[in-house]
């Protein structure tokens, strides 16, 4: 048989070497892929979610008078500041006071003419057990006390009416509010439920947030939300959740309260919170099979783990324990399974 020659020789071992490397490779003998990792503590996000929010009173009422006369003065103007109990209106009581003179003096009469009734009862009865008198005069006495007990009823009712409508003259603050507008002025005649002033309750501020309902768990489990309005933050807590979801903008309400100072009343602006839960970022996130997910390592093995929702370019809430080794460089040309070796930054 002739000899091989030498470029004969080369290529068949050339074949061999080839062989020998595929089945070691298939045999799971490949040289491992260099890597990174970090705990996901480490390196986790807590993203800040926000909601648009305004700044409302619970009374926002126009003040009115309940009766009818001539506005004597003022004493509220734009911008004060009134406690519950304030006079801010007088009104010209000069009528209503003659009428309660009038309803004092009825009274008295009244008052007067029950107490002759009494004795009148009192002596009728005493003459008829006598004999001196008729059972039918007593029933009459008995009658003229029953009227006369009806009549200072009455009376007194209308007096009680007079006295309140003295009272009415002087409009009050019902509550402690700031003065926004001014509609009446000195002199004019007030109509009963014609509004004279527009109050907002200092008392009753709250905060109104329009926030997705996919937000709300995460809004309720965190203890550090702020309001804010004009680049100013106020530390704020939740009140209420309003269990229904707004058919026009897919919305639920949320009704804060500030816990130190507030921000002025129709102030506009946004609640803010961070997520109470981890999120991988972004540069972790690596698709795979048409899923995005981050590769872990477990046993010196690359593990693809899908992550629910997430979404390219932004951080997505990842359901790992803090501790867990996450592969940070490196990950974009692993797949699952494949065998790592760590190396130092």
């Amino acid at each position: 048989m002739p000899l091989l020659k030498k470029s004969q020789i080369k290529a068949f071992f050339t074949l061999v070497l080839l062989f020998f490397s595929s089945y070691f490779a298939a045999a799971g003998y490949a040289e491992p892929t260099k890597a990174s990792v970090v705990k996901l503590g480490e390196v986790a996000v807590y993203p800040v979610k926000s909601a648009f929010a305004s700044v409302i009173t619970l009374n926002n009422s126009k003040l009115s008078a309940q009766v009818s006369a001539k506005i004597k003065s003022i004493s509220a103007e734009v911008g004060q500041i009134v406690n519950k109990g304030d006079v801010l209106i007088q009104l010209d009581a000069t009528d209503y006071n003659l009428a309660l003179q009038q309803a004092g003096a009825n009274l008295i009469a009244a008052q007067s003419n029950l107490e002759l009734s009494q004795k009148q009862l009192e002596r009728a009865e005493k003459l008829v057990s006598d004999g001196f008198i008729s059972p039918e005069r007593l029933n009459l006495r008995e009658s003229e006390f029953t009227n006369a007990k009806s009549n200072v009823a009455l009376r007194r009712a209308q007096y009680n009416a007079a006295k309140r409508n003295v009272a009415k003259c002087s409009i009050t603050a019902p509550f402690k509010s700031v003065i926004r507008e001014r509609i009446a002025q000195v002199g004019e005649i007030t109509a009963p439920g014609a509004p004279l002033l527009h109050l907002s309750d200092l008392s009753t501020i709250e905060i109104d947030a329009k926030v997705q309902p996919r937000h709300i768990d995460s809004l309720t489990l965190n203890r550090s939300i702020v309001f804010t309005s004009d680049g100013t933050e106020f530390p704020v807590r939740i009140k209420r959740i309003v269990p229904v979801v707004n058919e026009e903008n897919r919305n639920q309400t949320v009704r804060l309260e500030f816990i130190k100072n507030h921000a002025a009343i129709g102030s506009a602006g946004t609640i803010k919170w961070a997520a109470d839960k981890p999120h991988a970022p972004t540069d972790l996130l690596v698709q795979r099979n048409s899923q995005l997910g981050v590769f872990i390592l477990n046993d010196n093995q690359a593990k693809f783990f899908v992550v629910p929702g997430a979404s390219e370019g932004s951080p997505a809430m990842i359901n790992l324990p803090l501790d867990t080794l996450m592969i940070y460089q490196g990950q974009h040309r692993l797949q699952d399974g494949q065998a790592v070796s760590i190396v130092s930054d």
